[in-house]
């Protein structure tokens, strides 16, 4: 049994978001780029924070309507570490977005988000340089926990494939 076509979708879709913003993230840190070029590089950043915040929201609403294969390994031991690094991944990716916009909220320097230029996304607190320092703090921190968690889940991946061979892969992708 395979995941749903949608939820396929989604893990791939997010997965290819997450790496952009890698790449996004890195670029907006060079201070020698010029700031109309700077602005464009935080605007489509903040934009595909929040594509990645409704994918989440998408993604969990789908888990809880549609049926999920069952288990390839059957030890609890297994069952348990798979659900909390996936639950990791989940919160990571639902505080991101959220520890992003509280910390463009919070900045000394208010500059709206467009959301790919169609709307401005409102603001959900005032200014507060503490806030902002502490967002901006765990908006690190936590893209470095859904690296490691990336990472574990990646291994596990792998290892299903190569060492026990039990198509676990196949059942997230589209074919095979």
């Amino acid at each position: 049994m395979r995941w749903h076509p949608a939820l396929i979708a989604l893990h791939w879709l997010t997965l290819l978001l997450i790496a952009l913003q890698f790449v996004l993230a890195r670029l907006m840190g060079d201070e020698t780029r010029d700031l109309v070029g700077r602005f464009e590089l935080y605007q489509l950043h903040k934009s595909i924070g929040l594509t990645v915040a409704v994918f989440v929201l998408l993604r969990l609403a789908l888990r809880l309507a549609l049926p999920a294969p069952p288990p390839t390994r059957p030890e609890p031991w297994q069952r348990l570490a798979a659900g909390a690094v996936q639950g990791g991944l989940y919160l990571c990716l639902a505080a991101l977005p959220l520890t992003g916009m509280l910390m463009v909220s919070a900045a000394p320097i208010q500059i709206p988000t467009l959301y790919f230029g169609w709307f401005a996304v409102p603001h959900l607190i005032g200014p507060d340089k503490a806030t902002y320092e502490m967002m901006l703090s765990l908006h690190e921190r936590v893209f470095d926990l859904l690296i490691v968690l990336g990472l574990i889940h990646l291994g596990a991946v792998l290892f299903h494939r190569l060492v026990w061979g039990d198509g676990l892969l196949r059942r997230m992708w589209f074919r095979g």
